[in-house]
């Protein structure tokens, strides 16, 4: 893998905002803050067109986050009613929570997988809340962790209604914008209906949350069937064709050379794969909680370091990796008095 954004590259290295850049002819990035999370902040791209720019992810719902996005449309200089258009490559907060307060400004449409306003429909803080905490209890979380790890859902910016989409964007579409060779490409993993675009003309590829140069996005598996590190997997190898001139991720940097970095996020999901099926040998024939097992698993850092929504994750992550497992017949799941326990299935 090669970095191309190395000012965006040496600003997160000495723990700096990076600037706003012109990235090719009409195309920008934007940061914009994340408050209180160490990603930092979400790259925001300006897209021109024939009539105007679409805007993919505004980022984060938070007064320092709007100023951000607003201060660098002006050193873009374009204006905020220039935006005819926002697309969304999911709705995770950090990437779809000013999408409408710029739609109420701009007059712009809202683009996304229809898993993802399928998503918005049933979303709701009462629900939310209380759908975790029977996910978290399902798990094996303590009791003295479940208030911590449910309250850290209840940031103001992913409670608040979020903008549902005006637009429906399946696989393979082109955006109907004229003067615009933008391609969605569905790749889901880090959530059901994650999307990235390809910009044809200028050879440029946009992966939101799916591909990042430094660290692996969270798979997490929140219910009791889905397999999303299945998805994910096939997702990586949905786009290794595509080779790109340069990769423009949602956080971090720009880099180049795609498909070395998509096999390095295949094995090291596979080094997961192995470190969580020895977890559950080890376990033996009483099994083990989704909870104890993250506890055995190798993080970037201590266990006993990770708070609320990171544990959380952690939980989230391992499930999908023992889902992934169970499908290959590897590992079996069983209800007991509601938590459910995992063993070795050779």
């Amino acid at each position: 893998m090669q970095v191309t954004g190395t000012r965006q590259q040496a600003a997160w290295q000495r723990a700096e905002f990076p600037p706003v850049e012109k990235v090719a002819g009409g195309f920008w990035s934007v940061p914009v803050p994340i408050i209180g999370n160490p990603l930092r902040y979400v790259l925001s791209y300006l897209i021109e067109h024939d009539a105007g720019f679409v805007m993919v992810d505004p980022g984060w719902n938070h007064p320092d986050s709007w100023l951000a996005l607003t201060s660098g449309l002006a050193e873009c200089g374009v204006p905020l009613g220039a935006i005819t258009g926002i697309l969304v490559t999911h709705v995770h907060p950090d990437h779809h929570g000013l999408s409408a307060r710029v739609r109420e400004q701009s007059g712009a449409w809202v683009g996304m997988h229809p898993a993802e306003d399928a998503f918005l429909d049933v979303r709701g803080e009462a629900a939310m809340r209380s759908g975790m905490e029977y996910y978290l209890r399902w798990c094996g979380a303590p009791e003295a962790h479940l208030r911590e790890l449910v309250s850290s859902r209840q940031h103001t910016a992913q409670v608040e209604p979020m903008a549902r989409a005006d637009r429906l964007v399946e696989h393979g579409d082109r955006i109907d914008v004229p003067g615009l060779r933008l391609r969605a490409v569905w790749t889901p993993g880090h959530t059901p209906g994650h999307l990235c675009f390809h910009d044809e003309a200028r050879d440029l590829l946009l992966t939101g949350d799916h591909i990042l140069p430094r660290i692996t996005p969270n798979v997490s598996a929140y219910d009791m069937t889905s397999n999303p590190l299945e998805d994910y997997l096939a997702s990586l190898e949905k786009i290794r064709g595509i080779q790109p001139s340069e990769v423009l991720p949602a956080h971090e940097y720009r880099f180049a050379d795609l498909d070395s970095r998509l096999t390095d996020l295949t094995e090291h999901h596979r080094e997961r794969l192995a470190e969580a099926e020895r977890g559950l040998i080890a376990a033996g024939p009483a099994g083990t909680t989704a909870w104890q097992a993250a506890k055995g698993v190798t993080w970037s850092r201590p266990w006993a370091d990770l708070v609320s929504f990171q544990r959380q994750a952690a939980i989230g992550e391992v499930l999908s990796h023992l889902r992934y497992l169970q499908a290959r017949g590897h590992a079996a799941e069983s209800d007991i008095d509601g938590v459910g326990i995992w063993t070795a299935d050779s």
